[in-house]
């Protein structure tokens, strides 16, 4: 399934009342199976684009298709419905349940996306004895390390069998050995599924070890002249 995004903005207003402009993407196409490694600055926008793509931020105009839906058409509980069946997010801070156990993590995600409860859980196991946490089932997220809390992070974000997976500056907590760890099993499982992947990061060390690298300044519409999908393209290129 292509994403494809058309004058996409975010706007806010600050407390004096000014408008900002959070996030400008002209126009962008992420094709099926891609593996994209976002890129940018402090508050060039990449957070905000995870958000939108997932459906959790509504833009202010502009177009995400996800195949021949658009998302920004959807209702709050329709965007709900789609994220669970098609999307996989790896948070940043994880954002796991407190009360509840790695598995019970996993699984609920899959009960939200559609499985039966006994199927959430299978999957849920088979999942965390991948990324091996086959020890840690029933841990409380408090009992976790860093690292392990990010595992149940990935498991949880593929539960479903995602069309497409983001990842926001997974390995931003982890020492480099872990992150090491963490990315290639998120590739490796990424690259199982035949899911797409967009990941967003500001490490250079991450970023090598993608081969497509965009800048997210490059998608910046101009005043004069709106970005074309060629211009997208030639940025991507000088970005690699």
């Amino acid at each position: 399934m292509a994403i494809r995004i058309r004058g996409l903005q975010v706007r806010y207003r600050d407390p004096r009342g000014r408008e900002l402009t959070v996030l400008d993407v002209a126009d962008l196409t992420i094709d099926e199976g891609r593996r994209l490694c976002l890129v940018g600055g402090s508050g060039s926008g990449k957070t905000t684009l995870l958000n939108v793509l997932a459906g959790i931020v509504t833009p202010t105009s502009g177009e995400v298709r996800y195949g021949e839906v658009d998302i920004t058409k959807l209702a709050e509980a329709e965007r709900d419905r789609f994220r669970a069946k098609n999307v996989g997010y790896v948070f940043q801070s994880f954002n796991l349940l407190q009360g509840l156990s790695a598995l019970e993590n996993v699984a609920i995600a899959g009960s939200f996306g559609g499985l039966s409860a006994r199927e959430a859980r299978a999957r849920a196991k088979g999942l965390l004895v991948r990324v091996g946490l086959e020890r840690r089932l029933d841990a409380l997220p408090g009992t976790l390390s860093v690292g392990e809390q990010q595992r149940v992070g990935i498991a949880r974000a593929l539960v479903n069998r995602p069309k497409v997976v983001l990842a926001d500056e997974p390995t931003a907590s982890l020492d480099e050995d872990r992150a090491d760890e963490v990315l290639e099993l998120l590739e490796e499982i990424v690259a199982e599924e035949g899911s797409t992947l967009v990941l967003v990061t500001h490490e250079a060390r991450v970023r090598e070890r993608f081969s497509d690298v965009l800048d997210l300044k490059a998608l910046k519409s101009s005043p004069s002249t709106p970005a074309s999908k060629g211009r997208a393209e030639e940025a991507r290129e000088e970005a690699r």
